[in-house]
């Protein structure tokens, strides 16, 4: 398989990592994701754009800039960071030079991994079962060239997702050159996300080579998010001393030789004191300190101190601050995890400005509102959590009696 088969997906991507460099673009406050504008002239730019007139939409709008953002930060090639102002911007990681120093099949091979691992595609997946192993197993089986219509991949004529409420995914698997679509057109109503807005795939050659690679393998063991809605939060497979890395996997679709490395920067812990707001009412809230060797559960303890709370419910803590996202921590007598106790603060890979909703009491459903406000990587730190200021009066937990 030459260049020109993934020439496109890597052009792409150096020019939306490039707008990011150049323009230092702040990212939404509820969603910390790009501002229209910025997705406006981002899609101008690329070979795999979407036709729009006017920077209305937002970053969901987008599919293959949503790809590529979560593909910067799900890879740590960016991570997210708080300016002085407080504004959260997109910062180079260590691990966006390692990816720079890769030819150009070892970036493909990287982005394709860090697509198949870390992506939450139970975000698309909102129906019936997972459609990868159906696009797999279906591009596995078919000739490159033939347009495949509604009804290829689920058997059934009448319902198709990929052509409608999934149809995401055929933009991802078309930026990274699997196969070309043809759109619904000709329609003078407004198609909705339940109507079919895809014709026809046509898979490529090298989409059906990767897809014969991959048929063997089911996604759920590779993907962190799958694994995590079976319950294995603790690890995957990669855990495995036999574990054979996508991306060497991928290699013999490749010229021989083309893939040797990927990037191979690991999280590293962030030492020092952390600085917390937890907002419960307007007017109200406290400032806690702890150390990067303190959990979640600290945290909990300390809130529940702060605000004089009876220890006494289950609660969650939502680190993208969406109540009842997958992206939450339990408290420890949950039926699922992963739980609070058992990752120190250090080691969530958090930022100066995220916010992260605590939700304490299912019933009485009290909100938090948690802002990290401050990492101290130089000060001392604090062997126990400890309120260092406040405001306004804390309220009656059990406001019945």
């Amino acid at each position: 398989m030459n260049e020109q088969a993934i020439r496109k997906t890597i052009d792409d991507f150096h020019t939306f990592c490039r707008y990011i460099a150049e323009n230092n673009p702040v990212l939404t406050k509820t969603k910390t994701q790009l501002g229209k504008k910025d997705l406006f002239e981002i899609n101008a730019l690329l070979h795999f754009r979407r036709d729009v007139a006017e920077p209305k939409y937002q970053q969901e709008s987008y599919p293959v800039i949503d790809l590529m953002f979560q593909l910067c930060t799900g890879g740590k090639l960016f991570r997210k960071t708080a300016d002085a102002k407080g504004r959260i911007l997109l910062t180079s990681a260590p691990g966006k030079a390692e990816f720079d120093q890769l030819n150009h099949f070892e970036q493909y091979a990287f982005l394709f991994e860090t697509f198949w691992c870390t992506f939450d595609f139970l975000e698309i997946m909102r129906f019936g079962q997972q459609p990868i192993e159906e696009v797999i197993h279906t591009f596995a089986r078919s000739n490159p060239g033939k347009q495949l219509k509604k009804g290829a991949f689920s058997g059934r004529r009448d319902y198709d997702p990929l052509f409608s409420y999934w149809s995401s995914l055929v933009y991802y698997f078309n930026y990274f050159g699997w196969c070309d679509f043809i759109p619904v057109t000709g329609s003078d109503r407004k198609i909705t996300r339940y109507d079919d807005s895809i014709a026809a795939v046509i898979p490529t050659e090298l989409g059906v080579n990767l897809s014969k690679t991959l048929a063997g393998q089911e996604i759920v063991r590779w993907n962190t998010h799958l694994l995590k809605e079976l319950g294995f939060y603790r690890g995957d497979v990669r855990d495995d001393p036999d574990f054979l890395p996508l991306y060497k996997m991928m290699a013999p679709v490749f010229p021989g030789g083309a893939i040797k490395n990927t990037v191979k920067v690991k999280p590293q812990v962030e030492k020092g004191s952390y600085l917390f707001k937890v907002s419960v009412l307007p007017g109200v809230w406290r400032k806690i300190q702890l150390s990067h060797l303190h959990t979640l559960l600290d945290l909990h303890e300390a809130i529940q101190d702060a605000f004089d709370f009876d220890d006494d419910h289950l609660y969650s803590f939502f680190m993208d601050a969406k109540r009842y996202s997958r992206n939450a921590y339990e408290s420890p007598n949950c039926e699922n995890g992963p739980y609070v106790n058992e990752v120190n603060l250090g080691d969530l890979e958090l930022y100066e400005g995220q916010r992260i909703l605590y939700l304490f009491d299912y019933g009485d459903s009290w909100e938090f509102n948690v802002v990290l406000e401050k990492i101290d990587s130089n000060g001392p730190l604090p062997l126990n959590p400890k309120i260092v200021e406040k405001k306004g009066k804390a309220p009656e937990q059990y406001r019945f009696f």
